[in-house]
């Protein structure tokens, strides 16, 4: 009895580590990334940020599986993240020649990290915040593959990568990244048993195929549609109160001022 008794303390020990092991890899992949952003191909740092996107999904996925998730977890993923989607795209933008260290356009590189860092801390603040539906606010991991997809797909698209749009549209980034823009956190979910539901996986199969053979003309196209989702739907949400007349908001459409990245 004690043996099997030690045995489940042991695995309860390791539980915490489970999650962890995808966290340090996130972090790794923030490491690369800049690393890469300093060489001569600085746009092959955004595969390292993919990567680190996927596992840092996978990292809070597993935590809620094996209920391994700790205080010390929570902000050792803070940290990877801030590493691999806050400083990380910034090196690449400016590994690509879009600001240089004197310029004014540093200020927009500037403007995404403050905007990343507090994302980050408002999400430490609010880790016990129990909202399961929706962010508020863009996730940075999503503003850094927005990002680093971004610069692929124009360099791929119509080179070279420069011009003003470019910064404006990491300027509308930071700035969803600190607002209350409502994004889901969980994809709709599709009842199979109605077999007309069943026509949706052809368009499904669709992208995921598209964006197992062509990633580079994929990612960024389908990161640009989830950003303009969240905004439409506040639009959309903002003009129908208005055309109530109400001016007020729902219980479910509070500002939450500190919200979990998940």
């Amino acid at each position: 009895m004690r043996r099997i008794g030690n045995r489940k303390m042991d695995i309860k020990r390791l539980t915490p580590v489970i999650p962890g092991i995808f966290t340090f890899g996130n972090l790794f992949c923030g490491f690369f990334a800049i690393i890469h952003s300093m060489g001569p191909k600085p746009l092959s740092a955004a595969w390292f940020i993919f990567l680190g996107a996927f596992l840092d999904l996978l990292d809070g996925k597993v935590a809620r599986m094996t209920k391994g998730a700790s205080r010390i977890g929570v902000q050792l993923d803070s940290l990877a993240d801030f590493t691999t989607f806050g400083i990380a795209p910034v090196a690449m933008l400016y590994a690509v020649g879009l600001f240089d260290m004197f310029g004014w356009k540093l200020a927009v590189g500037i403007l995404y990290i403050f905007a990343g860092a507090f994302r980050l801390a408002r999400f430490n603040v609010a880790a016990e915040s129990g909202r399961d539906d929706f962010f508020y606010g863009l996730p940075i991991p999503v503003a850094a593959v927005t990002i680093a997809s971004g610069l692929v797909f124009i360099d791929k698209v119509w080179p070279p990568i420069m011009g003003n749009g470019v910064l404006g549209g990491i300027a509308v980034l930071a700035w969803l990244m600190i607002s209350q823009v409502k994004y889901p956190k969980h994809p709709p979910r599709i009842d199979f048993s109605n077999r007309w539901n069943f026509l949706i996986l052809i368009p499904l199969l669709s992208i995921i195929l598209a964006l197992i053979l062509f990633p580079v003309y994929t990612i960024y196209p389908l990161m640009v549609l989830f950003v303009l989702h969240g905004l439409i739907r506040e639009v959309i949400v903002t003009l129908s109160r208005e055309t109530r007349g109400t001016g007020r908001k729902d219980d479910n459409d509070e500002e939450i001022p500190f919200e979990s990245d998940g």
